[in-house]
């Protein structure tokens, strides 16, 4: 103790020691769970008294435990965080308020005898904080609250206890103490009588002995590394005197527990002091804010954005506004399973480029993309993963080159890119390529085994056949888009897996459609997909839309997977469309589901910048869907596929379609010489 300070002990105040896993865990509560709330939250801290530097509390990710977990050789603190949603709010907050609420539950801890049931109430603390999770930046400010009461007078300069004549004594009665449990508690030390014990502060207080207090040692675990106590002495004397009053005007004997690296007690302090005033606990203030760094009172600041790993800061700030819309627009909102969902896109150009980057704004972290195109002059302007460089560069792949470009957007995405040719019906395949169309297939169908969902995003009608066959064969949620000129589709194909009961509802002036019966691309159509790029000009053979009609449809289309999936029957959902006839005797709603209504399809064209909602049922005669083409995939494989590859005709007879042609051929083709027109026809 320094000359100049008289025989006033003063106290090391605590200084906060944060580790950055704190933040971390703090923004993941705050988007997660505690969302607009700002109640506030228990956490706890923890302090060494082993080789202990400066007088550290620390907090750690293990601060928000339900229950204390200190660190080896440590002791818990225990705390409250006030976590404010505004910066505003966190300046405007009354701070000495604030410190003496929290002064005063100290207070009443120490009054009822929580604090003899918990010792760790007897070092509390509390941080007001604001997290700016959109900048990484966390604004905080600690305190240690502790009772202004009168001053404590040393009545000596501060015995080591080495010093002591019988130092081994009390070394060994503390180390029959458990480490763990030297936070607070109290030695009787009688010489005379040679009793050497130690005591919890419940047995010591609870039928407190005056005669016998005049041997007590207040034992502490000291975190202070200088000649002064550790803050929380200040709240342990002013406890000892709280609970006896008595006291006041006496000598106390504290004992500052102070360990090296060889866990030996040889520096630990024992300061005797006496406390001459009484306290008015009535009117009591409070002290206890931390200075910051710059030494004044006042909040700290950190950013964890130079400290986080780029992967992983990337990922915090694209799941931001996602986990933001749980706040408050839609709390009920499944994140986890579109970040667990894989999706495959069979086609990686303009509507593959679109559909991707809208995937993972929405969270979805496994894409992979098939393509056997290569990226040219035109694609960049349209093709929205590619650039000018990758076209000069003459073999950058489209499906490799998009794989990486997510990847440079979100580096915690997994996604894949295969180069490889879509088999398709009626485009004959050699001898020579039949190695290869084998390896391709092979490829495509482990594809469509390890995914969730699939998307036709190709530009022509019969490259998504296999894929619709593919996904109804292995139960696949399956959606699809296609473009016109200034007109586009987007549906999802009805399920094949089993519905159990029947959860659909009527609707007056609705007809509904359950999951697994509505159609899929192909139902609509009477006639297999052929070549059509054959004998085709190169305005037909290449996709001309308006530019924007793509990113519409790539829109919607992620949309409406978004929505299937947040739906509790996925898609299995059913598809309500309007009966003209009962509409036109009342307005019939369409039933939402979390993010709104669910169609079976949506076509829209920009000429009138309007949607229609139609939705169609399965066709047992489909050449994609239907039972006698699953069944034939299912039972021949590969040499069923390589004879519709050898031609669409295959398919025609094989689902009846052929006859259904020719049936309507007949119905259509008549001579007109067989029939008799009465004169009043022919006028």
């Amino acid at each position: 103790m320094s000359k100049g300070n008289g025989n006033i002990l003063q106290f090391a105040p605590f200084e906060s020691f944060v580790s950055p896993t704190f933040w971390h865990k703090l923004a993941e509560l705050k988007l997660d769970y505690d969302r607009l709330s700002d109640a506030e939250r228990p956490i706890f801290g923890h302090y060494t008294n082993r080789k202990a530097s400066r007088c550290l509390l620390e907090v750690d990710y293990s601060a928000y435990n339900s229950t204390a977990q200190p660190p080896k050789f440590s002791h818990a603190a225990v705390g409250t965080i006030y976590n404010k949603n505004t910066i505003e709010e966190f300046k405007a907050l009354d701070k000495t308020a604030l410190l003496a609420e929290e002064g005063k539950r100290l207070l009443a801890d120490m009054r009822n005898g929580r604090v003899l049931n918990d010792v760790n109430l007897m070092t509390r603390f509390f941080v007001l904080s604001f997290a700016d999770l959109k900048s990484h930046s966390y604004y905080y400010w600690f305190a240690f609250p502790c009772p202004l009461t009168p001053t404590l007078h040393l009545q000596c300069d501060p015995l080591r206890l080495k010093d002591l004549s019988n130092a081994t004594q009390y070394i060994a009665v503390i180390r029959s103490l458990a480490v763990e449990h030297q936070n607070f508690f109290v030695i009787y030390a009688n010489e005379q009588q040679n009793i050497w014990e130690t005591r919890s502060l419940s047995d010591a207080f609870t039928h407190f002995d005056e005669q016998q207090a005049q041997h007590y040692y207040y034992c502490f675990a000291d975190a202070s590394e200088y000649e002064n106590p550790a803050w929380l002495m200040r709240n342990y004397a002013a406890f000892v005197l709280l609970q006896c009053p008595s006291l006041v005007g006496q000598k106390l004997n504290f004992l500052g527990l102070r360990y090296d690296q060889q866990m030996q007690l040889d520096n630990s302090l024992i300061w005797q002091v006496v406390q001459a005033e009484s306290s008015n606990y009535e009117q009591l203030q409070f002290v206890g804010w931390e200075v910051n760094c710059n030494g004044k009172m006042g909040p700290r600041m950190v950013s964890m954005r130079n400290s986080m790993d780029p992967a992983k800061l990337a990922e915090n700030s694209i799941n931001l506004n996602l986990k933001l819309m749980k706040w408050r627009l839609v709390p009920d909102l499944n994140l986890e399973i579109m970040a667990q969902s894989k999706c495959l896109l069979f086609g990686a150009g303009t509507l593959g480029c679109a559909v991707a980057r809208n995937l993972l704004s929405w969270g979805f972290k496994h894409i992979t993309l098939l393509d056997n195109g290569k990226v040219g002059y035109s694609n960049p302007v349209r093709q929205s993963l590619y650039t000018h460089a990758d076209a000069v560069a003459g073999n950058r792949m489209k499906a490799t080159t998009a794989a990486l470009r997510l990847l440079d957007i979100n580096p915690s995405a997994v996604c894949k890119g295969f180069v490889l040719e879509i088999p398709m019906p009626g485009h004959t395949i050699g001898a020579a390529l039949r190695q290869q169309t084998e390896q391709h297939l092979e490829l495509i169908e482990q594809q469509v085994l390890e995914h969730d969902v699939i998307f036709l995003l190709t530009d022509s009608r019969e490259s998504r056949w296999l894929p619709t066959l593919l996904g109804a064969a292995h139960q696949k949620i399956v959606i699809n888009a296609a473009l016109g000129f200034d007109s586009y589709l987007v549906m999802r194909h009805g399920s094949t897996r089993d519905q159990v009961g029947d959860n659909s509802k009527e609707i007056a002036g609705l007809k509904c459609i359950s999951g697994e019966q509505l159609g899929c691309y192909f139902c609509n159509d009477v006639t297999a997909p052929g070549n059509s790029l054959k004998d085709r000009t190169l305005d037909q053979q290449c996709t001309v839309t308006r530019p924007g009609v793509s990113n519409i449809a790539a829109s919607y289309a992620v949309e409406l997977l978004v929505a299937l999936l947040q739906h509790p029957q996925k898609d299995l959902a059913p598809a309500y469309y309007a009966n003209i006839r009962d509409q036109q005797k009342q307005e019939a709603q369409l039933p939402e589901g979390l993010l709104g209504i669910l169609p079976h399809s949506i076509r829209g064209m920009l000429c009138n910048y309007e949607n229609i909602l139609p939705a169609t049922q399965k066709f047992a005669q489909c050449i994609a869907c239907s039972a006698r083409v699953l069944d034939a995939y299912r039972r021949d494989g590969h040499a069923f596929l390589f004879k519709t590859f050898e031609t669409a005709k295959y398919l025609e007879d094989l689902t009846g379609i052929s006859e259904f042609k020719r049936l309507n051929s007949e119905i259509i083709d008549f001579d007109d010489e067989k029939f008799d027109f009465s004169d009043d026809d022919e006028e």
